[in-house]
């Protein structure tokens, strides 16, 4: 392998299920480590409780039914549903060697979806008019984002086992509620969220050139804690 095709070193953290809110306060930090080149390029894998996100293109009708508060954030896209059964990546990464191509980076998170899904005999695809992965006419996967000097954050949310019946108190990214599957559904099974997650971490390795190194939180904890001046453990 020569020097131009090496992998890049990343980190992974996976988080178990985490609350939202405290997650969000975990990326912010580390956008501003990535920005200062105090830290690597990360995946962020966890599942959170039951939780309703507004991205910057929200419409009230679209979350005016809620049973949750919802939680207005700077990713891009509409409302979404998070919570058990739905593996949510987060990528902090650097565009800056990246091309600085958001239309770019958006494909390469569909497919890295779209890559594991095959491991399971599923034929996903991306839509022309709307973001997510897809299967058939069902959707299993939705994507915000938002950059920051070229640092990106939020990232996708795959549908595993989740209780597709919690979407129903919203329209998901302006769509109805019906049009949500998962891939446990899909595949009639339920899907180990451990091995999704390994097939997927080794797919955005392939897709990023970097390969992501498993690391604790409390590894980092200091460089984040510094950047608030309180403990985040």
């Amino acid at each position: 392998m020569s020097p131009a095709e090496k992998k890049h070193n990343g980190w992974l953290l996976n988080l178990g299920r985490v609350d939202y809110k405290r997650v969000l306060n975990w990326q912010h930090k580390l956008v501003k480590l990535r920005k200062d080149g105090m830290a690597r390029d990360t995946l962020i894998l966890v599942e959170h409780p039951p939780v309703i996100t507004i991205g910057k293109d929200g419409h009230p009708e679209n979350y005016s039914h809620t049973d949750i508060e919802p939680i207005k954030i700077e990713r891009g896209g509409d409302v979404t549903y998070h919570g058990p059964g739905q593996l949510v990546i987060y990528f902090i990464c650097n565009l800056t060697r990246r091309k600085k191509n958001m239309h770019l980076y958006v494909d390469k998170l569909q497919d890295g979806i779209i890559a594991t899904c095959k491991e399971y005999k599923l034929d996903a695809r991306k839509d022309d008019t709307n973001t997510g992965v897809w299967v058939g006419d069902k959707k299993i996967a939705s994507l915000g984002v938002a950059v920051k000097q070229w640092i990106t954050f939020h990232g996708v949310a795959i549908n595993l086992n989740t209780d597709l019946s919690e979407f129903k108190q919203i329209n998901p990214c302006g769509l109805t509620f019906d049009i949500m599957s998962s891939v446990g559904k899909l595949t009639n099974k339920k899907i180990d969220i451990e091995k999704f997650s390994k097939i997927i971490v080794d797919k955005y390795s392939e897709i990023f050139n970097t390969a992501f190194y498993p690391i604790q939180l409390e590894e980092i904890a200091e460089d984040i804690e510094s950047q608030s001046g309180s403990n985040v453990i």
